[in-house]
This record gives C-alpha cells, structure tokens and sequence, in this order.
C-alpha cells in the first residue's frame, strides 16, 4: 500500500481555486509561515551555538532579538509593494533595480530603528538594558543582513506574483498587432487568454469589470480574473464605448453589470455590480460615466 499518493487533478484543481479566490490569506499567511520559521531556526541556532562555545545566555534574549527584526521586516514588506506598485513599474528595468538598490538604505534604517526600540522595551520589561553596540559597525553589520533580506522578500513577491498570473492566464487582444496597425478597425470582441501552457477565447461582453494592478489590468469575468499587461488608458480605448466607462483611476466597468448607483457623503458614487461587488465612482468620472448611460 501506497504510503504517499500522488495529488490527483480534481484535489490539484480544488487547491489552485482556493488559492486564487483566497489571496487575501494565502499572502500573508505564506509571509507568517516564512517568518515563524525563520525565528525558530536563527534563535535555536544562537542558542546551539552559545552552548557549544560554553558562553551562558538567557533563553529569551535570541527569541527578543530574531522576533523584534522579523517584526519590523513584517511591517515593512507592504511599504515595499506600495511603492513598487505605485511609483516604480512604469520605469524601464534598469531604474527599478536602481530605485530598489536605493530604497534598501531607509528599508534598513526603519528595520533597524524600530528593531531597536522594541528590544529596549522588552528588555525593560524583563529587568533589564539592552545595548545596541558600536553604532556604525553595527548600522553596517545590519545593512548588510539588510540588503539580503531585501533581496529575498523581492524575489519572493515577484515569483508570488507571477506564479498568481500563471494560474489566473494572462489575457491579450486577439489580432492585437494587426489592430495597431490598422487602427481604423472595429475594436476587439474577444481576448487571447494564455493559461497554463492552453489557449481559449473570452467574449469582451464577459467582462465584468477591471482593476489596475501595477503595470497589468485585472480582467474580472466570473470567479475568474486574467491579468493583461497594459495600461488602464490602452485598454479603455480599446473597448466599446457603448458597452465599457472609466470609473476611478485605477477601474472600469461594464455598464451591463451595474445593478445599483448610490450617492456616498463624499460626493462620489457607489457602484453594486449584479454579483454583489461594490465599486467606487469618482468625481471626475462621474459626469462622463452619466452622460453614456
């Protein structure tokens, strides 16, 4: 009897849509999982390593040291995709590897400073002083843990991400060379959509809605969503005006799947969409998105 059976595809299938339709746990809880892991494996192996060269220390003080600095690098981590999404990926490449290289001296000026703060507290807690050290050696010795860490959570957002699209299929405008060059043409009824190694079409009247995500546009067609690389103001020229409205900076709608349009105290509006999904629309649209209903 088999001790280990392989994951058939309906158990790999449920698993691939819990994932996608649960990101909001997924993300932070593979960012916890990474982070408890990480403190029990550096503070156990100060202790090991303490005990080994005969040095006597408090059992506590490596779990003060390992939870403190995760703690901050926890906090930082969403500044570090804020910023990214919001400033960098319209850069070219090589100045987004410039402005990441640069955003590693405050990432690790902030770590160190709250990291810092939170040990003396505890340590006053406990009856105790902490002491930080020869402050350039240590600001060095800790930036260069720093820029590692930095590196990591980088990388871990990005494959994060695009593992996210590879699931999710990544969506183009079928004939999309031969449109730019006719741009006289019909706008597009169907987009190419790639996912896992297969190709299919989608009907452009499926579309729900979409939202701006960095440097791609969320096609949100069902319980489905499909990445498409372009900007917000390519796609909304490329849709029917009659049938697609630019709501917000960052969302269009399918003027099909309105159900309700509310007034908010703000002065903007509040979209509910047939399937209960709750939209915002802004003053500056709000006039032109009127005239076309």
């Amino acid at each position: 009897m088999d001790i280990l059976s392989p994951m058939t595809t309906q158990q790999h299938s449920a698993l691939t849509r819990h994932f996608l339709s649960h990101q909001r746990l997924w993300a932070p809880g593979l960012l916890l999982l990474w982070a408890i892991s990480n403190v029990l494996v550096l503070a156990t192996t100060i202790i090991l390593e303490h005990g080994r060269d005969g040095n006597q220390l408090s059992f506590w003080q490596p779990f003060c040291w390992e939870i403190t600095s995760i703690f901050m690098v926890l906090l930082l981590i969403p500044c570090v995709v804020y910023i990214s999404d919001k400033w960098l990926t319209d850069l070219s490449l090589k100045k987004q590897i410039l402005a990441h290289l640069l955003l590693t001296i405050p990432f690790s000026a902030i770590h160190v400073g709250g990291m810092v703060a939170l040990r003396k507290l505890w340590y006053w807690v406990v009856g105790t002083r902490y002491t930080f050290g020869d402050i350039p050696y240590e600001l060095l010795y800790e930036y260069r843990k720093d820029f590692y860490s930095y590196v990591v959570i980088a990388a871990f957002i990005f494959s994060y991400r695009f593992i996210v699209r590879r699931l999710h299929g990544e969506a183009s405008l079928v004939g999309e060379g031969e449109q730019e060059a006719n741009p006289e043409e019909k706008q597009p009824e169907r987009f190419l959509v790639k996912k896992l190694g297969k190709e299919f079409l989608v009907n452009v009247n499926d579309i729900e809605w979409i939202e701006a995500a960095g440097n791609y546009a969320n096609l949100h067609i069902g319980s489905s969503l499909y990445p498409m690389r372009t900007t917000m103001t390519k796609l909304e020229q490329a849709l029917p005006v009659a049938k697609f409205a630019r709501i917000h900076r960052s969302a269009i709608v399918n003027f099909n799947q309105v159900k309700t349009l509310r007034p908010l105290e703000s002065g903007d509006y509040e979209l509910i969409l047939l399937d209960g999904t709750r939209l915002s629309l802004s003053r500056r649209y709000r006039n032109a998105f009127k005239a076309l209903v």
